[in-house]
């Protein structure tokens, strides 16, 4: 390829990229690396939009290419810092961010990821730092007055975190996104010419993916209203198939491996094979781990326990155990050979997030819903365990689950889906409590919210914590943070949500509910 067509064949893959048609673009950097590979501008580009499309494994030896080759390069730095970022690799992250700033200072988006970084390490302060040199840089920068309102609702700070939302809006009117969580905070922004703005901009040529999702979730709220169900619940599953397209390279892999891979393995670990001592300082740590399927009140239990008279780290869900098992499984290595390895790990990444402290008795707290998979792990690696499996009435956890977008779960955007992974769950524990009856704390939401201090006195016992009446004057905390979709309701009191109001969507779940028997028997 000569120069010239190097340089042609170059223009129509940047115009085929602006133009989203991304295989068309990536076809084209390839082939001109085939003739030239050390293309700077092919080896930046296609590095670029492999991490676009969330294939970090093949974007990151791109882009450490592409620092090779010019070093001083700000945006290869920036865009490595997001494929790292997305690994949950935010050390690395943080340094690629902080190496384009070095080069470039008025880097507005590297401020603002290192902000969302640190929003993930619960570094909530420093977050807010960061998105405000962002918008000192670039006042009308609509992202990082958005992220400013995320860390403050976390906060629960909701008052501040409008205004912020709405400064975000301000700069960015046709970004549904914000607009959405704007509503969740401020309903009376859904009026009637808000509604015909929707529509106007998921229905223009070519409307972003984002504003597919959102705008259908925002219409499934007027609908709601109007108790139009019908209505409503097809804009749900609207929005979460755009959603699901939006994200479907990533999701396709975590699909196959909890829907496909974990179910069939019968144990994980033969926990009567190993017979080895561990390190007794292991022995202390002794961490609550909450189970269960989303919306089943976790958070809830999570606060409760939290707030009593004995001071507990509250971990919400780090996905700790999951990570690491899933590389192994990964890497085709074999969890009962290697399990004095996988403890170690586990162990180091909960020191790491600051869970494991003397002052608290080696107590903390894990909701990573999906630990349920990993029971065997838990039950071996930390013998002093408690474990609580959430339960709650079918039909409201489903609906539940679809009225709010879990973006980041793969499984939580397609009703087919979605009751594959419930019965995964159903099976999974049923097993386990064949084996070890005692294990496991079953806690029913739904009696635990009609008696919510007798139901907690229980729960605390089995804790082996002390009970205070504090317990369940969680929502009075000036220090309770909340990353979870439960943050609004969590600054509430308990109260009971009742059943009868998802009744009215049973006819639209049958047909995929009535083949299991934990759906047939919701009211």
């Amino acid at each position: 390829m000569t120069a010239l067509t190097t340089s042609l064949a170059f223009a129509l893959a940047v115009q085929n990229r602006q133009k989203n048609n991304l295989e068309v673009a990536e076809n084209l950097y390839r082939e001109i690396l085939k003739t030239n590979p050390d293309h700077f501008e092919s080896i930046f580009d296609l590095g670029a939009l492999l991490a676009q499309t969330k294939r970090f494994d093949l974007a990151i030896p791109l882009l450490h290419q592409a620092i090779q080759i010019q070093p001083n390069y700000a945006d290869s730095h920036y865009n490595l810092g997001v494929a790292w970022q997305e690994l949950g690799e935010y050390q690395k992250a943080m340094s690629s961010y902080e190496k384009a700033i070095t080069i470039q200072p008025d880097y507005t988006k590297a401020y603002n990821n290192i902000g969302r970084v640190l929003q993930e390490l619960g570094q909530h302060q420093k977050a807010m730092s960061s998105y405000e040199k962002a918008i000192t840089i670039q006042p009308d920068y609509a992202k990082a007055h958005y992220n400013i309102g995320k860390v403050l609702q976390e906060l629960g700070e909701h008052k501040k975190a409008i205004s912020f939302y709405q400064m975000a809006v301000k700069y960015e009117p046709e970004n549904l996104a914000y607009l959405y969580d704007l509503s969740l905070l401020d309903e009376k922004i859904l009026h009637s010419n808000l509604k015909n703005k929707i529509y106007e901009i998921i229905e223009k040529n070519n409307p972003t993916k984002k504003n597919m999702v959102y705008g259908n979730f925002l219409l499934s709220r007027y609908e709601l209203k109007a108790k139009k169900y019908k209505n409503e619940f097809d804009h749900l599953l609207k929005g979460h198939q755009h959603h699901f397209e939006s994200e479907n390279k990533k999701f396709k892999k975590r699909l196959e491996y909890l829907l496909n891979v974990l179910p069939k393995r019968k144990k994980l670990i033969n926990l009567h094979k190993h017979n080895k001592n561990i390190k007794m300082n292991n022995y202390a740590i002794k961490p609550i781990f909450i189970i269960g399927v989303p919306r089943c009140g976790s958070t809830l239990i999570e606060k409760i326990i939290a707030s009593g008279s004995q001071y507990i780290p509250i971990g919400e869900e780090k996905g700790i155990i999951d990570a690491v098992v899933e590389n192994h499984i990964n890497q085709n290595q074999s969890l009962n050979l290697d399990i004095e390895n996988l403890q170690t790990k586990i162990v180091e990444a909960y020191k790491q997030q600051g869970l494991v402290q003397e002052k608290s008795g080696y107590m903390f707290t894990d909701k990573t819903l999906a630990n349920f998979f990993y029971i065997d792990i838990i039950k071996r690696i930390f013998p002093q365990a408690k474990i609580i499996n959430c339960r709650r009435n079918a039909l409201s956890s489903i609906m539940s689950t679809l009225k709010n977008n879990l973006a980041f779960l793969a499984w939580a955007h397609n009703l087919k889906h979605i009751f594959k992974y419930y019965n995964i769950y159903y099976q999974t524990i049923k097993n386990f409590k064949k084996t070890f009856p005692n294990f496991i704390y079953d806690l029913e939401y739904e009696k635990f919210v009609s008696n919510p201090e007798n139901e907690a006195k229980k729960l605390m016992k089995f804790c082996d914590l002390p009970w205070d009446i504090k317990c369940l004057e969680f929502y009075k905390r000036r220090d309770l943070i909340s990353k979870t979709a439960s943050n609004i309701q969590i600054r509430k009191a308990i109260y009971k949500d009742s059943i009868n109001k998802y009744l009215p969507y049973k006819q639209f779940l049958s047909k995929y509910g009535n083949k299991y028997s934990w759906f047939k028997g919701v009211a």
